[in-house]
């Protein structure tokens, strides 16, 4: 009569010698991908509302599925973000101070994430790829050079693209990304460009600049009649929100690029936060710049970007999304065949 019972015990633990295993492997598996990051933009059936609010149902379910998953904050690792898809290793950037004030953090010093963390998602429509961003800082600094061309330090963000995604990719042990070596074997080429966006400034409105211009202000971007970022000064820092038209990639990507379905771009953003007296510095230990997915060499080379995946899906703006266990890397992963 003890027969089953044994039968059942041998099973059991071959069964947890086998998950055991799989886990162990899981663990030690090389990652062929650019430094770790994932996301999704889905496509949103309402054209987004530039005012810097942040307030439209379709923001409350892209943020609801990117958070705290997809959170910019000074530690990845904390329980509260559990962001496992994160393969930088700390010291692994070229700044001397790299790393000083977590995991996260390329240059500068952060002290926790009251001082600094950018809750932010990504939707998209046939006309425009949007940004919206939700960031904490608990002390900010406008801008107060002329809006023609970005001079010195500013608290802002910024957006980086690989337009091709034909960055080369490197083959790393999990969680043990090399900083320095991808950023030694590739640099901005024809089809990489990032912007530069200044949320507050004196005179009043966002600044918007391009790499590719020298800094100068974006024609497009930067022209406030057309009104595609806007910025708001909030209680914990400020919000921002940006619109690219699909039509702002084509100089790099040599003709135009349609979002479709499985469409991958290379893509990070880094946030800079410039404390202390005016005009502020983000060298540490006052300020500091951080990365979402790579670090600071993010603006040096492509190959240390991430991937934007674009999704025919329409994002829900009625159904809240719990994102406990979420991990859209994986979902990317196994929707494209990405490695």
């Amino acid at each position: 009569m003890f027969l089953p019972r044994k039968s059942f015990s041998v099973k059991a633990t071959t069964a947890f010698s086998i998950l055991c295993c799989v886990l162990f492997v899981l663990s030690t598996l090389s990652v062929m991908a650019h430094s770790g990051g994932e996301v999704t933009s889905k496509k949103t059936a309402t054209p987004i509302t530039i005012d810097g609010m942040i307030d439209e149902a379709e923001w409350d379910a892209a943020f609801q599925e990117s958070s705290p998953l997809q959170d910019i904050v000074p530690d990845p690792r904390d329980p509260k973000y559990a962001q496992e898809w994160y393969q930088i290793i700390p010291g692994g950037g070229a700044g001397s101070d790299t790393n000083d004030g977590g995991l996260r953090v390329s240059r500068g010093k952060f002290d926790d994430d009251a001082d600094m963390r950018a809750r932010w998602a990504t939707l998209w429509d046939d006309d425009y790829l949007y940004f919206g961003f939700d960031v904490t800082d608990d002390t900010t600094h406008p801008y107060t050079n002329d809006i023609a061309t970005r001079s010195g330090e500013i608290d802002g963000v910024f957006l980086m693209f690989d337009t091709k995604h034909d960055a080369p990719v490197f083959e790393f042990p999990h969680h043990e990304f090399d900083t320095r070596h991808v950023a030694n074997n590739s640099v901005y080429e024809a089809d990489d460009n990032y912007w530069i966006f200044g949320p507050l400034t004196t005179e009043d409105r966002s600044g918007a600049w391009s790499q590719a211009l020298g800094a100068a202000l974006d024609p497009e971007l930067g022209d406030l009649a057309k009104g595609h970022v806007v910025s708001q000064k909030t209680s914990s820092g400020y919000s921002i929100e940006m619109r690219l038209p699909w039509s702002i990639f084509e100089p790099f990507f040599g003709e135009a690029l349609t979002p479709t379905d499985g469409l991958v771009i290379g893509f990070d953003i880094t946030i800079t936060d410039i404390d202390g007296d005016a005009p502020g510095t983000y060298a540490a230990p006052l300020g500091g710049a951080v990365a979402w997915s790579s670090d600071f060499e993010n603006d040096n080379s492509p190959g240390v970007l991430g991937d934007l995946f674009i999704s025919s899906e329409m994002i829900s703006s009625t159904t809240p999304v719990n994102p406990a266990g979420k991990l859209s890397t994986t979902w990317g992963k196994i929707k494209h065949g990405y490695k």
